[in-house]
């Protein structure tokens, strides 16, 4: 199944499970920079797969889908295939936030040493702050 997947279809994948609602479906086109017949034919394609779900709507008085995304089976066939739901640029985002990237013992730490990373308090808070902050990766950063 996960073989026969094309670009179009991993780029629509991977959208629809960065955004945490349902989409319209005449509204993909232009947030995805893609033909509205590639739209079209993809989204019935992963539909027959059983990735997604496109329920008719009304949407600015005109009839179109709403198409919702089964996140668990997504992420079961992009990990099959060795994507990611993330882009390089929000992967490197997210390793640049750790605190161990700009600590200066960062060398001389590891487990049952001096610098201990179970009792580092820098990282300690960080990971305090990411369980405040569900939607963190998806914030501009404002101090780069």
């Amino acid at each position: 199944m996960s073989k026969s997947l094309s670009k179009h279809d991993l780029a629509i994948l991977k959208f629809l499970c960065r955004v945490s609602q349902p989409v319209y479906q005449n509204d993909l086109p232009k947030l995805t920079n893609m033909d509205l017949k590639v739209v079209t034919k993809t989204l019935y394609k992963l539909e027959k797969i059983g990735l997604v779900q496109r329920e008719p709507a009304v949407h600015h008085k005109r009839r179109t889908y709403l198409v919702k995304v089964d996140r668990d089976k997504v992420t079961k066939v992009l990990e099959e295939l060795g994507e990611s739901i993330l882009s390089v640029q929000e992967l490197f985002t997210q390793i640049a936030d750790l605190p161990c990237i700009t600590c200066q013992n960062i060398f001389r730490c590891y487990e049952g040493g001096f610098y201990d990373p179970l009792f580092c308090q820098l990282l300690a808070n960080y990971i305090v702050l990411l369980g405040s902050e569900p939607h963190r990766s998806n914030r501009k950063r404002a101090n780069r």
